[in-house]
């Protein structure tokens, strides 16, 4: 009783329902979802008076005699921003995509005869100012949809993880099966027939040590794979799940079979190879289990605003990968001679460029050269610097012991968290979440 008393006098005092306002709206609670570990959810019904975009709407409460406005942020996803909120489908303006997917959801919710239901796991969950953040269903034909789940499927926004989590694993899946099937936002052509491009992102999302302290520790990797062309970047611009967005100065581009790395943290600027974001703090969300579900992504704008590149983590749909089974990985862990043995098995040669070695707390990400022939093999060191200067030999750079001699995990795999190769000993699992 205590903490319902508290979440009411918040609510209040956050600008939403008064306290009599909330203990007449109708209120229950129930599984989130069908399946057997599904959390808790609340559940309120009402009808929608506003719709601002694809992912905003307004609702009065069933019960609430005030009638007051509620504004709901959508649960685990993220349309494109209209400029321009308004009822009148010719009088809005926004980013592209954003008016497919604010027709999108005008179209289920009038569908419904404007009548939803919200589900939090949190009562009290917030999305800045004065929305609340709720998973939206609409009743159509007798049956309560999920409508963050239809504009996925549709690729109408992006997953956006969030504290609401009973949504973030399938909304996840949704969004990757959108790109593979390059729907909606996936389209690469959607917006305007974008300027000529033959490019690969991956983001290293998960700092080494503690990621607070380390923003220059998450980065943004692009290249361009055009062997003679350059990748004009001007005015193209990367951005997480979130709204933010770093835009590339106007006149840079990426060398013919190079890269551009962005980093997130502060820095000074050394084109046409390295950029930092400047911001104070890191920005992706760390990779988890199915329980939570968490996960983000990172993207690749061009100046008309469709998404060129993006990788999306931890895969969750289709997370298969050209080198399993070509390598194997064993590790040396002695506390004055640590590194890690990567054996090419195949009998083609094998590129490590794009791929990482892993072990809990510290990545190693690899550049060229980094080509394995047949049955050859690399070392990577993680102390000190190696007696040979070799492409087969490379170096960390930690700078002190990390393998745990009786239980501990090196693997190598890709950034978004699919395993090539692992070895683990002791208690320690390579089936183990990131």
């Amino acid at each position: 009783m205590r903490r319902f008393v508290l979440l009411l006098a918040c609510a209040a005092a956050c600008g939403l329902l008064s306290a009599s306002a909330q203990a007449a709206v109708k209120t229950t609670r129930g599984p989130c979802g069908t399946g057997p570990l599904s959390p808790t959810c609340y559940f309120w019904t009402g009808k929608v008076v506003f719709i601002g975009d694809g992912d905003t709407i307004s609702v009065v409460l069933d019960g609430d005699k005030s009638k007051t406005h509620q504004h709901v942020r959508f649960a685990g996803i993220n349309a494109t921003e209209e400029y321009v909120h308004t009822d009148s489908v010719d009088d809005r303006v926004g980013e592209c995509h954003a008016n497919d997917a604010t027709d999108e959801l005008v179209k289920l919710v009038k569908a419904s005869r404007y009548r939803v239901r919200l589900a939090a796991q949190n009562p009290n969950a917030m999305s800045g100012g004065n929305r609340i953040r709720r998973a939206v269903f609409v009743l159509i034909r007798g049956k309560w949809r999920d409508v963050g789940r239809e504009l996925m499927k549709r690729g109408d926004a992006l997953f956006l993880n969030g504290d609401e989590h009973a949504w973030n694993y399938s909304y996840s899946v949704l969004a990757q099966r959108a790109a593979a099937q390059k729907v909606g936002i996936w389209n690469p052509n959607a917006c305007a027939p974008g300027p000529p491009a033959n490019v690969k992102l991956w983001v290293n999302s998960d700092a080494d040590g503690a990621d607070a302290s380390n923003p220059n520790g998450e980065w943004i990797r692009i290249k361009n794979m055009d062997p003679v062309n350059p990748l004009p970047l001007g005015g193209w611009w990367v951005r997480d799940s979130g709204l933010r967005r770093y835009v590339f100065p106007l006149g840079e581009e990426v060398p013919p079979n190079q890269t551009v790395t962005v980093f997130i943290g502060r820095g000074t600027n050394t084109p046409p190879s390295t950029f930092f974001w400047g911001l104070r703090s890191p920005i992706f969300e760390n990779a988890g289990g199915r329980s939570a579900g968490t996960g983000d992504g990172a993207y690749l704008f061009d100046p008309d605003g469709d998404i060129r590149a993006y990788m999306q983590y931890p895969c969750r749909w289709h997370c298969g990968d050209p080198l399993k089974g070509k390598v194997s990985i064993d590790a040396t862990y002695k506390p004055r001679n640590e590194y890690v043995t990567i054996t090419n098995t195949s009998n083609d040669a094998v590129d490590l460029e794009g791929y990482r070695l892993f072990t809990p707390g510290h990545t190693y990400a690899f550049t060229p050269p980094s080509t394995i022939p047949p049955g050859a093999s690399m070392q990577v060191f993680t102390q000190g610097s190696p007696s040979e200067d070799s492409p087969l030999v490379k170096h960390w750079g930690i700078g002190f012991p990390v393998l745990d001699n009786n239980s501990d995990r090196v693997l190598l795999g890709t950034f978004d968290y699919v395993t090539v190769a692992c070895q683990a000993w002791g208690t320690a699992s390579c089936t183990q979440s990131p």
